[in-house]
């Protein structure tokens, strides 16, 4: 079952810049079943005027975003999973978009090598 997120009044800040996902096992890029893209995750920092909370969050297709910049996202969805005697919640979004500057000296070649700043 998908939950569809109302994200109204909620401010999203890149954590951690794109990174693909792949399969555990072998490696390769994990797919979108629908589009044909590969998936991509984004950390992101939600905040509201109750609190924050950081979120990884699952996109079809590389986001252009950087640590530090704001983020807009469209069709977020919760998706509750059980496995054996674990359980937790995916995030995953039709969309996310840059919609502010990165912080200084930061740029998206940075946090795509892991924040790791030359």
């Amino acid at each position: 079952m998908k939950l569809n997120i109302d994200v109204s009044g909620v401010q999203f800040f890149c954590t951690r810049g794109a990174e693909a996902r792949t399969d555990r096992d072998t490696g390769v890029p994990r797919i979108d079943r629908e589009t044909g893209l590969p998936l991509w995750q984004v950390q992101v920092a939600a905040l509201d005027a109750t609190g924050g909370e950081v979120l990884a969050v699952t996109v079809a297709g590389e986001p252009s975003v950087s640590v530090g910049q704001m983020v807009a996202i469209e069709g977020l969805v919760a998706i509750p999973w059980s496995q054996g005697d674990r359980s937790g919640v995916a995030y995953r979004a039709a969309s996310i978009r840059a919609c502010g500057t990165p912080l200084p000296g930061r740029s998206s070649s940075s946090s795509s090598s892991g924040g790791k700043v030359a």
